[in-house]
């Protein structure tokens, strides 16, 4: 009785001390960062409204290089938890009930991050991707982080060696309680709005009216803001800009109506969907769907009418997603292209919670994905996606380009860090590269139905190169060919280790596929493996199917080149 006493006392001396504490965060033209003043810590339930879940373990402060050495700036550690908190609906968080936390500034010249934690000694960090190689020392409170300036920003996960678990079955060790942070470059003038007759400043608190606003361009400045768990941001036609100024939190999902040439969300605030349960569906009162309508609300959704769109989407951070991240609706979505930069997904316990959709011609670049299903969506031509960090969670592969037969070239995907990956079994569709079979004709056997293709379709001129995959991976592919594959090259891929060989997810496989509607056997010409490697090994002909663990049908096998 003694000790529940204790831990009462001690809880509310921590709270009351939090209280007092006065942050002092930095706005200058060398470093920005923020704060909440309703930070609420809190790992069990939802928070209030108006509240912002905030890290009970992390503290994390900032200075320039050239600041006053033993002076740093606060910067507010946020946090997402497994189903955020909503218990009911944890059977859909995979996640072994880790949590994530994140701290993100603003800044343009080398700085220095102080890493403190709250219960534990402050030591033997390891930051993910390790060939950052930023300079760490030690006191007996805190790391000190050397971050360099990058006009790119920089992504990355702090995480301690006595905070690290053991996922089964893959044994992949990860964080309990990770943290991140984002690093960015000071917004461009032209990604910020000036306030005018064409704006509307939203207030902090219950957001209405933007639906009806005549606006274009919708305003969250420092703040909270909600829409609750049964409406979401329905923006009318008119607004074609949502802007999330740094300290700015959202509770919502944005979705534009307009179609006029281009719609962008831009700013470093956060976009949570934390107050939704998983595959809210707004038709069934934003409960779960219960059909196979795939009317999950998405995060981010626009309409294309009858010309090009061009969605824009810089800086933001977007939290606990609860179904796939986005999707446009429309007639012809050739006519859609996403031009995408320094974006954050977290939070992505649940499952079919994806990467961006990249439209014809999209550039996306400079992205940190947290994910539990596919991850780097090549569905489109004419694509460039570089500079992404990974973290998968356990189902579908980093890059996915199956489930439908499709017509794609000209994509290049370059310098993807997966940090972190733990497939479970065969069936998550486990790999860094796959091609899914067709579910609309093999619903029930995907791996045994091989009559899924469309020979008249191709998929040709793919790089997919400078891959890293730190800890244990599964498997460089899975590709059911769904259409005719023509010069695809795997350049330059690094696998530290498989996962163990008895969850069967470690083995690559490009089985023999024919056409749905004749029989007619598919084609694969000139895939290319070229310097991919597992641990110090690099794949070729000779030892590929021991070291790489690669099996391809006899019939693909001579047009798989190893260089």
């Amino acid at each position: 009785m003694l000790s529940l006493i204790y831990i009462i006392l001690f809880s509310a001396v921590i709270q009351r001390a939090q209280a007092w504490y006065q942050p002092v965060t930095a706005n200058n033209t060398e470093l920005l960062t923020w704060w909440h003043d309703t930070g609420e810590i809190n790992t069990q339930s939802p928070v209030a409204d108006g509240n912002v879940r905030q890290s009970g373990i992390y503290s994390v402060q900032v200075r320039t290089a050239c600041g006053t050495k033993n002076f740093y700036y606060d910067s507010f550690v946020y946090e997402v938890i497994p189903a955020n908190g909503m218990s009911n609906e944890l059977v859909y968080a995979t996640s072994y009930n880790q949590t994530q936390a994140w701290s993100s500034f603003l800044y343009s010249r080398d700085v220095t991050l102080k890493i403190s934690r709250k219960s534990s000694p402050t030591n033997n960090v390891i930051i993910r991707p390790m060939t950052l190689n930023f300079s760490i020392t030690y006191d007996d409170e805190s790391a000190y982080i050397s971050v360099p300036y990058s006009s790119h920003g920089y992504r990355f996960s702090v995480e301690f060696e006595d905070d690290l678990i053991s996922l089964a079955p893959s044994g992949a060790m990860q964080p309990a309680h990770a943290l991140l942070i984002f690093a960015s470059p000071f917004e461009d003038a032209s990604l910020v709005p000036k306030p005018d007759a064409s704006t509307v400043i939203a207030n902090p608190g219950r957001v209405l009216g933007l639906n009806t606003t005549t606006a274009s361009t919708v305003i969250f400045y420092p703040g909270v803001y909600y829409f609750t768990g049964q409406d979401h941001m329905i923006l009318s036609p008119n607004v074609t800009w949502v802007y999330f100024a740094p300290g700015a939190y959202v509770k919502g999902a944005v979705e534009f109506l307009s179609t006029a040439s281009e719609v962008k969300a831009t700013g470093h605030g956060v976009l949570s969907g934390e107050q939704y349960v998983w595959y809210a569906d707004p038709d069934e009162g934003y409960q779960t769907a219960s059909g196979a309508n795939n009317n999950g609300l998405r995060m981010w959704r626009g309409t294309v009418g009858n010309s090009h769109q061009t969605f824009v989407l810089n800086g933001v951070t977007v939290s606990a997603p609860p179904f796939n991240s986005m999707d446009w609706s429309g007639s012809n979505l050739d006519l859609v292209t996403c031009m995408v930069n320094d974006y954050k997904q977290v939070g992505a316990f649940y499952g079919q919670t994806d990467g961006l959709e990249m439209y014809p011609g999209s550039i996306i670049q400079d992205v940190f994905y947290h994910v539990n299903d596919d991850g780097i969506k090549m569905y489109y031509s004419n694509v460039v996606a570089q500079n992404i960090i990974m973290w998968k969670v356990s189902v579908a592969p980093v890059v996915q380009f199956g489930w439908t037969p499709r017509n794609t070239e000209n994509v290049i995907i370059d310098h993807v860090d997966v940090i972190h990956q733990a497939y479970q079994d065969a069936s998550n569709n486990p790999g860094i590269f796959g091609s899914d079979n067709n579910y609309l004709f093999a619903p029930d056997g995907l791996s045994a139905n091989h009559d899924t293709a469309n020979s008249n379709m191709t998929v040709r001129n793919i790089t997919w190169s400078n891959f890293r995959a730190e800890g244990p991976s599964a498997c460089l592919f899975r590709i059911y060919a769904l259409q005719n594959l023509d010069n695809i090259i795997i350049k330059n891929v690094w696998i530290e280790e498989f996962e163990p060989s008895s969850l069967n997810t470690t083995q690559s496989w490009m089985p023999v596929f024919y056409d749905y509607n004749n029989g007619k056997q598919v084609t694969v010409t000139n895939f290319v493996i070229e310097g991919v490697s597992v641990g110090n090994t690099t794949i070729t002909a000779n030892n590929a199917a021991i070291v790489g663990q690669i099996d391809v049908d006899p019939v693909y096998a001579a047009s798989v080149l190893y260089e």
